[in-house]
This record gives C-alpha cells, structure tokens and sequence, in this order.
C-alpha cells in the first residue's frame, strides 16, 4: 500500500524545492528533464556512528545501483538517467550496524512507500525529485537475571548479583528475588557481542547454582535472560520444633547418665 504525501505543511509543498524545505532538505535541487533526482539525508540518533553505507537501487529494464558512505548530519543526493516515456522503481536505503535499527521519512514527484529496508518510490519518471530521510536509532540490549529457591516455600531475602563483561565495564550489582528479577541494559556495538558472567553474593543459609548465568553471549540488540538457582540449606535445629527439642534434650541427658553409671564401679 502506497504512503500518501505527508499532510499538513507538506501539502503546502508542490514545487520540489518547496517539499524538500520542509522534509528538511534545503540542499536538494530539482531533476534534470531527462533524470530523476533522489536526496537522502541521515539523521543521527541517540548513539554514536561514524558512515551509513545507503543505496539507491532501480529496476525494471535493467538495474542501476548507486552508494555513498555518509556521515551522521549530511546529506547525498543521486541522479539516475530515465528515457522520455519510461518510469522504474527504486528503492533508497541502508542497512543498520548492530546495535541499531533505521527509520524512513520520503515524500516527491514518485509514489513513495515506506518498507523496512527504506523508502521505495515506483513509478519513477524523469525530472521526478524524490527525498528520503533516514533516522538511525539504538537498539537496547538487556540482560534479566530471574531467581528460582528449591527446598523452601517461604519468601527469601534478596540475593546480590553483579556482572562481568570483557569490556572491562563493572555496572552496580542488583538485588533480586524470586518475584522480582533484575538486571542490566548494556550498550553493545561488537557484532560478536559481549562475553559475560552473572556472580551473586553466597550466604550460609544456600547453595547457589549460577551455571546458567556463566559464559553468556550478549549480541546486539538482544534480549539475553538466565536463571540463578538456590538451593536452601536447612540445619537439624532449625527442622525441631521446642518438643522435638525437649526430647531431644532427654535423649541426651539419659544416654549421658547410662554412660556415667557403666564408668563407676
């Protein structure tokens, strides 16, 4: 389904240089008779990035490819040759780097549809003045760390966790429970990921099982979850109630006077 022209302020922009004002491309410049322009502009987001490698790719009677590496803030625009009579699609847009995802605004003399690999225009003819914004934004990449206790159904305190990467960054621990996990939002741009390893504060009381939580592979944009396993440890004096101990109290005082009487002579 084709994408109407922006509405409100854009409508007020029929003359190509008028739309592309208020796109925000005061640079772009009108298409030849015999060429369709395209202008594309990149918008930085809130991470850091130094080229967007963009494309511009037309078809149907043979294909024309064009690319720019641009940097964050700039702008390039394409001119493609189209014959008196002729139109072809073109698609304009860019790949992310890890840890990022794009975003498109278009508008022009084409027909424009926005996919998720950028701004397609179809019916391109020439002297058409095509323009596509392309928005780079951060993908958040998380780490949940969940609690799971074996051997008691009563609540437990809080369990510190702290983390480990092989970027050398410590974040503060976390406290977390059984209904209440916790964790981390990482910033990750190595496509390969972070290396990392969840730790959490032992007591006396449990045994932890933090195997689930060791040698994980944060990637970009990930979702990355693990469990903690505890396993409560429960002394022979916590399991007898005052009468258990009152026998047991007996127990050891009779055995204590058979074992005086048999030393005396």
């Amino acid at each position: 389904m084709h994408m109407s022209r922006l509405s409100g302020k854009l409508a007020a922009c029929a003359p190509a240089l008028a739309m592309a004002a208020c796109l925000g491309f005061p640079w772009a410049t009108a298409a030849a008779e015999d060429t369709a322009a395209f202008t594309v502009d990149v918008k930085p987001g809130d991470t850091p990035m130094d080229l967007l490698q963009v494309t511009l790719n037309c078809f149907e009677g043979g294909d024309r490819t064009l690319s720019a590496r641009i940097p964050p803030g700039e702008s390039r625009s394409f001119s493609i040759p189209i014959p008196s009579g002729r139109s072809l699609n073109c698609l304009l847009g860019a790949l992310p780097i890890p840890g990022q995802r794009l975003a498109f605004r278009g508008d022009g003399g084409s027909e424009v549809e926005l996919t998720g690999e950028g701004c397609l225009f179809s019916g391109v003819q020439a002297g058409h003045a095509n323009f596509c914004q392309i928005e780079v934004e951060q993908e958040h990449t998380s780490l949940t760390v969940y609690k799971k206790w074996i051997g008691t159904a009563d609540p437990e305190p809080d369990v510190e966790i702290r983390l480990l990467c092989n970027d050398g960054e410590a974040p503060e621990s976390r406290q977390i429970s059984q209904d209440r996990p916790g964790g981390w939002e990482l910033q990750v741009t190595d496509p390969d990921g972070l290396e990392c390893d969840v730790f959490e504060r032992e007591r006396d009381d449990f045994r932890a099982d933090i195997s689930d939580c060791q040698d994980l592979i944060v990637r970009p944009g990930a979702r990355e979850e693990c469990t903690m396993v505890n396993t409560k440890v429960v002394k022979m004096i916590q399991m007898l109630n005052r009468y258990g101990l009152f026998v047991m109290i007996g127990v050891f005082a009779i055995a204590g006077m058979v074992a005086a009487r048999r030393m005396m002579p």
